[in-house]
């Protein structure tokens, strides 16, 4: 298997999330403990890797695409396998059938993530 290289972080996962969540870059951005130009600027780099906007922008307002609806939901469900691999790698236990149900259920609600974010 080869090596793919993906175009992005958990970090930038987490800058998608927090903009989705606050509809708002300088809120996200001190949310995130980063500068505004910072997190605008790898949100850039990430819609330009995917090749979709994820969101609208004006002076005074964001607000999500469907495209960035569907990156939001399934960011959310990275950024959960990867708090459950954190979890499991510090010696706490979690049974596999417990992390499957877990992460089943969360892309079961994939559908219903449009539901919070489109106003």
């Amino acid at each position: 298997m080869q090596n793919a290289s993906i175009g992005f972080s958990f970090r930038e996962l987490q800058y998608i999330v927090a903009v989705a969540e606050e509809l708002s870059f300088h809120k996200a951005a001190a949310r995130c403990c980063v500068s505004q130009s910072t997190l605008s600027i790898q949100l850039k780099k990430c819609e330009a890797y995917l090749g979709v906007t994820l969101f609208r922008r004006t002076q005074h307002s964001v607000a999500l695409t469907q495209d960035g609806v569907d990156v939001v939901a399934f960011a959310r469900v990275a950024l959960e396998a990867a708090q459950l691999i954190k979890q499991r790698s510090s010696g706490k236990p979690l049974s596999s059938a417990r992390v499957r149900l877990k992460l089943a259920r969360t892309v079961l609600d994939l559908k219903d993530q449009s539901r919070l974010f489109l106003r």
